[in-house]
């Protein structure tokens, strides 16, 4: 009897089984496919996708090689977001070692406005303009630099205020405002040493040249001051304690 019931049970199965392949065999043969399909599709891509950093890498060392900025230039064009402005960047370093700062100005107008190039190169390319810019030109220098060193965004504001420091001082006389400048960058928290001493440096030389001025907490806040893009500024924006009495 029991032997019987097995065998009705498991009639009962293939049947469920066999209606349910008919309905939906199709579906899980087409969702297998795809899967397979995926999966190599993916392997496949992996594979390219190496391929073209190699190869591109390649191109890229070959064409630094060179020093010559016109071929650096032109394989740029070929090459994915970030390893054009690298290939761009040092297109414009080539430029300047052949004293022809309009050109690598161009370049590193065109890194600055490539929305595809990584943030960090694009911030760069900014500093380095308002530097160039303030060596012929040193009133629209004066105005990117402050740009650059008040947008909480850029990693390379503290070096930007330090040089529109010295730019203030040399270029306006005005002490006063570069000390203030100068206090900005002292006061900063996880401040590198290197540019924590020439800020110092600076100070008490601007101190020497016009004992009349005192260095305040920080720089002048402009009216438009870019603000950070978080609640709180990044940690290395974040000031010191106050030192107490500030001294020349």
């Amino acid at each position: 009897m029991s032997n019987l019931l097995i065998e009705v049970d498991e009639a009962l199965k293939q049947e469920k089984a066999a209606k349910l392949w008919k309905e939906y065999g199709g579906f899980l043969i087409g969702t297998i496919i795809l899967i397979v399909l995926g999966t190599a599709a993916l392997s496949g891509y992996r594979i390219w996708n190496k391929s073209v950093k190699i190869t591109q890498t390649e191109s890229y060392m070959e064409a630094v090689d060179t020093d010559d900025p016109e071929m650096m230039t032109k394989l740029a064009a070929s090459l994915r977001p970030g390893l054009k402005a690298l290939t761009l960047w040092q297109a414009a370093a080539a430029y300047l070692e052949k004293e022809n700062k309009k050109e690598a100005l161009k370049l590193y107008a065109s890194i600055q406005d490539d929305k595809n190039a990584p943030t960090e190169f694009r911030h760069l390319a900014a500093y380095q303009i308002a530097r160039l810019t303030a060596q012929d030109d040193p009133d629209t220098g004066l105005v990117l630099l402050e740009k650059s060193a008040n947008d909480y965004n850029n990693p390379w504001r503290n070096l930007a205020r330090l040089d529109l420091a010295v730019l203030l001082a040399h270029h306006k006389k005005n002490y006063q405002v570069a000390r203030e400048h100068l206090a900005t960058i002292i006061n900063l928290a996880d401040l590198p040493r290197s540019l924590e001493r020439k800020a110092r440096s600076l100070d008490m030389l601007y101190a020497i040249l016009a004992p009349e001025t005192v260095r305040k907490n920080k720089a002048p806040i402009p009216e438009k001051q870019e603000q950070p893009s978080e609640t709180q500024p990044p940690e290395s924006i974040q000031e010191k304690p106050e030192k107490g009495e500030d001294t020349p």
